[in-house]
């Protein structure tokens, strides 16, 4: 049996999960309450739902004795709470997790209601429940579990109900409440593994910018009959924009967009497992993985090259039967990517200039930089954060993890860094085939005990000394 110091006593995983089992309807009911709350931040309809669920875990909070406080803003509120250590000289960690979700859209392809938990097993099926709600549930779990046994360090917490939508207001108080968020540590619970029970630390995240094209011909919908051959049609010309953007060989063709890009370094290669299974993806998604720069392997292309991708098009009529005609106008939405040394807003004017040029005469082209934009981020693996939880991992999979490179976004993440003053680094328990931003998105209890483990342990380690 595996014994850690743990501020005055020790505590071993069995005991862990012991606790686990003893808190287990507890936790499945507070998921499923979690869960219900229809927290589509996209959705301004949806309002008083993000109120409702900011309030309930503001109660979960002041009953495990935190000082909270909403950070208002127009959009929901930042929950923030402050766990206080009665060892004064004890590190200061802060915990992020978001508590909004993406739209459930399209809603035909539910199972079930996206927003009542169906549970399979030890399996939980609601939107929100990998991403990013089930972090939040072990996050609380811990807490429970270290304010009972006495706190080893001050903890913070930071909520919010933007993530999805850019996190505006976070992004501002970043700036304004930099004294709130001042951290030795921060972890940001909102990332996750490549395949279960294979423990990894993603050491970084790729940076966003994204772009909204809308392509106008006429000044109404034309008869395709009477008006084909003269009217240039819009679904044409921005067939053709967005063709040019890659070559064959799935190259970006944007000029500069690989200008400030830089190879990693061999010990740097070495340092990092940039390999992925390119028969389990397919298995996983149906579809060999045949997208990106041709000349790169998988685990290069989805973590250290940076991507253009068309998230969306639309125009015309697509209704059943027919419908002739020539649209008067077709849009679509666009994303990038990015790694280090790449600015968002610089790679963004780069795409909009290169598809303003591509516009063919008689066509208006009205391209829309998108707010959401982010740096890409590194953590430091010469850190005692990170060596916590890499004991962590190593304490609960016997094993030890794979630092990764993670291809998602988080925008906020070097905003939190900097803001924090601290060593931050992200993970999480989530898999890629949760079904993330999917119908019938889902996380199961054994991750969610696995999280509970992880977290706790690690702010065990943080507390002792060298």
């Amino acid at each position: 049996m595996i014994l850690y110091q743990f501020y005055g006593f020790y505590m071993d995983i069995v005991s862990l999960k012991e606790y686990f089992q003893a808190q287990k309807n507890e936790v499945e009911k507070q998921f499923s309450t979690l869960l219900s709350f229809k927290t589509v931040s996209a959705d301004p309809n949806m309002h008083s739902e993000m109120i409702s669920c900011a309030k309930w875990l503001k109660k979960q909070l002041q009953a495990l004795g935190g000082h909270v406080e909403f950070w208002e803003s127009k959009g929901p509120p930042v929950v923030f709470a402050a766990f206080t250590s009665s060892k004064k000289q004890a590190p200061t960690l802060l915990l992020y997790a978001h508590y909004d979700v993406q739209p459930v859209d399209p809603i035909e392809e539910w199972t079930s209601d996206p927003f009542t938990a169906r549970k399979e097993g030890d399996t939980f099926f609601s939107r929100g429940a990998s991403d990013d709600k089930g972090h939040i549930i072990y996050t609380l779990l811990t807490l429970k579990n270290l304010t009972e046994s006495g706190l080893p360090c001050h903890i913070k917490i930071v909520f919010e109900g933007e993530e999805e939508i850019a996190s505006g207001a976070l992004t501002e108080f970043c700036q304004s409440k930099q004294e709130e968020l001042r951290a030795d540590y921060a972890m940001v619970l909102d990332l996750g593994m490549r395949v279960r029970d294979v423990p990894v630390i993603p050491m970084g995240t790729r940076g966003i910018a994204g772009l909204h094209i809308e392509v106008q011909g006429p000044n109404q919908d034309l008869h395709s009959g009477s008006h084909g051959g003269a009217a240039h049609n819009p679904l044409i010309a921005l067939a053709h924009m967005l063709a040019a953007l890659h070559d064959r060989e799935g190259r970006v063709c944007v000029p500069g967009f690989y200008d400030d890009v830089s190879e990693l370094t061999l010990e740097e290669r070495n340092d990092f497992d940039l390999t992925y299974d390119e028969t389990a993806w397919e298995r996983i998604f149906g579809q060999k993985p045949t997208g990106g720069e041709n000349k790169y392997p998988l685990g290069q292309r989805i973590s250290i090259r940076p991507t253009l991708e068309i998230n969306g098009i639309c125009g015309g009529y697509t209704g059943p039967g027919i419908k002739t005609i020539i649209p008067k106008k077709a849009n679509a939405i666009i994303s990038c990517r990015l790694v280090p040394n790449q600015d968002p807003i610089k790679t963004a004017n780069q795409v909009k200039n290169f598809l303003q040029n591509q516009a063919p005469e008689g066509i208006t082209a009205r391209i829309k930089i998108l707010e959401g934009m982010g740096r890409a981020f590194r953590a430091k693996s010469a850190s005692k954060l990170f060596r916590a939880i890499d004991h962590a991992m190593q304490a609960v999979w016997n094993v030890k993890p794979k630092k990764i490179l993670e291809g998602g976004s988080v925008p906020i993440l070097p905003l939190l860094h900097e803001a924090c003053q601290g060593d931050l680094i992200g993970w999480g328990m989530g898999l890629s085939s949760d079904r993330i931003h999917s119908p019938d998105e889902h996380f199961d209890l054994r991750r969610m005990e696995q999280g509970f483990l992880i977290l706790t342990l690690s702010i065990a380690f943080l507390n002792q000394s060298e």
